[in-house]
């Protein structure tokens, strides 16, 4: 596989100089968007032998330059710097920006589902896409050397309860553990050559990304696109533009694949078909709750692979395909952990004390929840979501499950994902979070998996796209991310996007739209 820096001779740079500030591109296919989806689809596209344009609103960013500042890296690599959440801030939602993504800072889960949800979603042919996808990034089972001493804790209070885990499967190659750095870009990032196994997180960035270029795609990173263009019932291209200049790029084919929530915002924006009001529906979030364990031993969780385990013995997609949670292990820098902790002022310096002491877990609820993404008057999204009544009842059950385990491995006291601090210090004390249950802006919520927005199905009435990923509204517009889900998926979605979009890519060149 080429090396990630010799192949920048593709890439067109955020400024353009100001002789090149109006510029105009014909492609065959614009991407928005170099994520799970957008970097897939333009890598197979392109070695399909169409020419294609990928627009991506962030930087491109030399991995080299990852550091653990958090403010800077929370600028660089998040959309809103990290702070975009829900209209009533009840639930932060992580989303990345740049290059490659979220898969950029996320921790290398690299999950299948059960076939059983690829027939429910009526795809069960994007099932043969999964091994493809392994093998570009790399994927391999973690091993007990991968096992850090927050995961080896978790797991040993998993057994205890004689729950149901495992390690799992993820996309890093010789990995030098660098921690919570994860979280920031992995610094050595760097994909497999030859023989040879590539170093750090395989993330788009430097995997499907340079294969991309290598077989002719251009990308322009620093390039925010702006408005999709129809043209009697057709696309034919897009409009961005970079700091100092605007792009128009021409094309029979526009792959929307910019996240769940910047693609519906962009179709809104754009002011594209939207007759069944569909647009932007169906959102799904993936709530996570922070639990953390205090314990006498010291855990130093910020070092070594931040998360090699996970407990789903709470989730069983086949058999409950809309319920249920996940507990995962979880740990970050000092400014995560601190945003994670309850309390104020010297109640919260004192448990920021013990940092080095404490063990967590996330409890990701697979929701049945379903919220909605609008556009406010600036074009700006608005994000709209509150839990139902039984997603806040299975979730109040996974933060004392979670809290259970803990003391189970050893943990002296619990500290709740609420803005109070309150010490839960033997299991009787949990009665106190069935009484306490989930009240919006009183429990910290964060969301790493938006999904759904653009739903997927070939009944036009209930859907945004059909089977194929393309536009019910729209001839040549089609969605290769998380938005194209009809459900929740209930565990790490970067595979499935990344299998749904090789199948968008075959459906496109099978089509003979160009």
């Amino acid at each position: 596989m080429p090396r990630f820096n010799k192949l920048k001779t593709n890439i067109r740079p955020a400024w353009l100089r100001k002789k090149s500030l109006q510029r105009e591109e014909r492609a065959d296919v614009c991407v928005i968007g170099s994520g799970a989806g957008g970097a897939v689809v333009a890598k197979e596209l392109a070695e399909a032998g169409l020419s294609v344009i990928i627009l991506e609103a962030g930087e491109n960013h030399d991995p080299s330059t990852f550091g653990n500042y958090e403010p800077e890296m929370l600028r660089r690599l998040f959309w809103e710097s990290g702070l975009r959440c829900t209209r009533d801030g009840a639930i932060i939602i992580s989303q990345g920006k740049g290059v490659g993504g979220s898969t950029v800072h996320n921790l290398c889960y690299a999950v299948r589902p059960p076939q059983a949800l690829l027939y429910r979603w009526q795809v069960p042919e994007i099932w043969s896409h999964y091994h493809q996808v392994e093998q570009t990034l790399g994927v391999t089972q973690m091993q007990e050397a991968d096992v850090n001493l927050l995961n080896a804790v978790i797991r040993h209070g998993c057994e205890a309860m004689r729950w149901r885990g495992a390690l799992q499967r993820h996309n890093r190659g010789d990995c030098p553990t660098c921690g919570v750095q994860c979280l920031f870009g992995c610094p050595v990032s760097k994909a497999a050559e030859g023989d040879s196994r590539g170093t750090g997180k395989q993330s788009m960035a430097v995997t499907y990304i340079p294969l991309a270029l290598a077989a002719g795609a251009k990308l322009y990173s620093d390039c925010m696109a702006e408005q999709i263009h129809v043209k009697k019932g057709r696309v034919v291209g897009v409009s961005a533009r970079f700091p100092s200049g605007r792009l128009r790029v021409q094309s029979d084919i526009v792959v929307l694949a910019a996240g769940a929530i910047n693609s519906p915002q962009l179709w809104l924006r754009s002011r594209l078909p939207n007759t069944n009001q569909r647009v932007g529906k169906n959102l799904h979030l993936h709530p996570a709750a922070f639990v953390g364990g205090v314990f006498n031993e010291t855990i130093d969780g910020h070092l070594g692979i931040p998360q090699s385990y996970y407990i789903d013995q709470f989730l069983d997609l086949r058999r409950t395909p809309d319920s249920g949670y996940l507990l995962m292990p979880a740990f970050g820098s000092q400014m995560i952990v601190a945003a994670s902790l309850p309390g104020f002022g010297e109640d919260h310096r004192q448990l920021m004390e013990r940092y080095r002491h404490i063990a967590a877990l996330l409890v990701l609820l697979h929701d049945r929840t379903t919220g909605r993404v609008l556009v406010n008057y600036k074009g700006s999204p608005n994000i709209a979501y509150r839990l139902r009544r039984s997603d806040r009842k299975v979730l109040v059950e996974g933060i004392i499950n979670a809290a259970r385990l803990l003391f189970a491995a050893g943990a002296t006291e619990i500290l709740m994902p609420y803005t109070q601090h309150f010490p839960i210090k033997t299991e009787v004390d949990l009665e106190i979070i069935r009484q306490r249950g989930i009240v919006p802006n009183d429990i910290m919520l964060a969301s790493s998996h938006p999904q759904g927005t653009l739903r997927m199905d070939e009944n036009p009435n209930r859907s945004v796209v059909n089977l194929s990923g393309e536009s019910h509204a729209v001839k040549g517009l089609f969605v290769a991310d998380a938005s194209l889900f009809p459900t929740s998926v209930g565990i790490p979605p970067t595979l499935t996007i990344a299998a749904l979009a090789t199948h968008v890519a075959r459906q496109i060149t099978e089509s003979g739209i160009v």
